[in-house]
Parts: C-alpha cells; sequence; structure tokens
C-alpha cells in the first residue's frame, strides 16, 4: 500500500470515527432537519481541525483524539443554538398538561394580535381627535364668514363622522384564533420556539420603547400649537388661529395615545407568549 493510499485510509476511518462521535454526543436532540445540517457542518469543522493537526506532523491517532477533545461540548453548543432534546419533549409531555405550541401558531398569533391591537388602538384615537374636524371648519367658518354657518355643520359631520369611524374600527376588530388559550397560558413552549421569541422581544424592545417615548413627547407638548394660535391671535387680531391650535393639540392627543397603547400592547403580546401557566406555577 502506497503512503498516499494510506493517508487516505487514515482519513476514512477518522472521518467514521468522527461521524459516530457526533451521533453519539447529539443523540439527545430531536431528529429534525436543521440539526441534521448542524450535525454535518460540525463533521466537516472536525475534519478541517484534523487536516490542520496532521499537516503539523501529528499522528492520525493523536489527531482523531485531540479533535473529538476540542469538539467535545457539542451538547451544550445544541442547546445554545435553539435545538429541542428528545429528553425535553418527555418531561414537557409528562410535567405540562397543555400541548405545545408550534412555530407557526406563534408567528399567527402576533400577526392576528397586532392587526387586532392596531384597529383597537386606531379606534380609540379617532375618538379622542373627533373635535379636531369641528375646530378646523369653524377656523374656517371665521376666514370667510359667509360660509359661517355651513362650516360649523361640516365640522359637526366631521366630528360624529370620525366617532362613528372609530366606533366601527374598534367593534370590527378581530381576536386572534387562540387568544383565550394563550390568554390563560394554556400552552407549552419548546426550548427552540422559547429562544427564537426571547431574541424576538429583545430585537422589538428598542423600538416599543421608541414608539412609547415618540407617543408620551406629542402627549407632553400637545398643548403647544393652542400656544402659537393665541400668540398668532395676539399677531393678527383673528381668532381662527386658537381654533386650529386647538385642532392641532386634539390631533397630537390621539397619535399620542395612539403610538403609547401600540407601543405598551407590542410588548405585551410576546411576554404574553414567553409566560405558561406551567410557569405561573
Amino acid at each position: 500500500m502506497t503512503q498516499a493510499q494510506g493517508q487516505s485510509a487514515a482519513r476514512e476511518d477518522a472521518t467514521l470515527s468522527f461521524k459516530r462521535y457526533i451521533l453519539e454526543e447529539s443523540s439527545g436532540f430531536e431528529a429534525e432537519p436543521m440539526a441534521d445540517l448542524y450535525r454535518v457542518n460540525l463533521l466537516g469543522q472536525m475534519l478541517d481541525r484534523y487536516d490542520e493537526l496532521h499537516e503539523r506532523g501529528m499522528g492520525e491517532t493523536n489527531c482523531v483524539e485531540r479533535v473529538k477533545y476540542e469538539f467535545s461540548s457539542i451538547p451544550r453548543w445544541m442547546r445554545e443554538e435553539g435545538f429541542t432534546e428528545t429528553a425535553d419533549i418527555g418531561a414537557q409531555q409528562s410535567v405540562s398538561r397543555w400541548p405545545q405550541l408550534t412555530e407557526d401558531e406563534a408567528a399567527q398569533y402576533i400577526k392576528e394580535s397586532n392587526e387586532y391591537l392596531h384597529k383597537q388602538t386606531l379606534g380609540v384615537a379617532l375618538c379622542t381627535a373627533c373635535v379636531a374636524p369641528m375646530m378646523i371648519m369653524c377656523g374656517v367658518g371665521e376666514l370667510v364668514w359667509e360660509l359661517e354657518d355651513f362650516s360649523v355643520m361640516f365640522g359637526l359631520v366631521g366630528m360624529f363622522g370620525m366617532i362613528g369611524m372609530g366606533v366601527y374600527t374598534m367593534m370590527t376588530a378581530m381576536k386572534p384564533k387562540n387568544h383565550e388559550r394563550i390568554k390563560k397560558g394554556r400552552f407549552s413552549l419548546s426550548a427552540r420556539l422559547r429562544k427564537k421569541l426571547t431574541q424576538l422581544s429583545e430585537l422589538t424592545a428598542p423600538k416599543v420603547r421608541k414608539r412609547k417615548a415618540k407617543g408620551i413627547t406629542m402627549l407632553v407638548l400637545c398643548m403647544v400649537p393652542l400656544f402659537m394660535g393665541t400668540m398668532l391671535e395676539e399677531m393678527w387680531y383673528s381668532d381662527v388661529w386658537p381654533l386650529f391650535g386647538l385642532a392641532g393639540m386634539f390631533a397630537m392627543i390621539g397619535a399620542g395615545v395612539y403610538e403609547v397603547v401600540m407601543g405598551r400592547d407590542e410588548e405585551k403580546t410576546l411576554k404574553r407568549l414567553l409566560e405558561t401557566k406551567d410557569e405561573k406555577r
């Protein structure tokens, strides 16, 4: 047997040894496509390390043992990646009374929940800012006296129209299909899904804080348009500016309420998914 053939045979033996080692170390994890792909990547990394050590002059047997030693943390790495352990599945089935929530169900719940919250909050914002069209049309009436009565009536129509749209939007909002089940915590989570939801919660947190800050800022500064309208009234002696200022104030209040409530409820949705009834007990 030539030296090249001997090296090829040794590498094949090392490959088989690494495959058996990976399968033994990862035997406690669920058989799924992503886990299998992870095992294949591990094999490639182990073979690359084997070749590197062999090129430095280390013997075949020592190379194999050294690589196995360096890759002795495979179970811990797979847990950190969020792969589900078969032991966890059995424990969840024996400890938890509730069925496991799938990734598709969680994604669907988040989508439907955000749509429901958007409609509910938009309805509240419309009702809150309903006075704005009334103030705007009254201001138009001050500018064009011939249209004063018409403007006031048109403003009333706009105000009640916004109230009607707000009520309609709230009443037609549909709760998510799994709303009651998730609200009461009657579900369990796999380690992989919990990790994904935790990562999503961490990514969403800055956006939620920014949204809350934006809404609170608008609520704090909502009087600014009114003050500006009063100042312009003193400059040009016209009653129209305070009316426009009032319209701007109510519009800012409505927008601020929308941002604050949406930011709070988006955060609450993810927290609700991460808190099962088994944990509450």
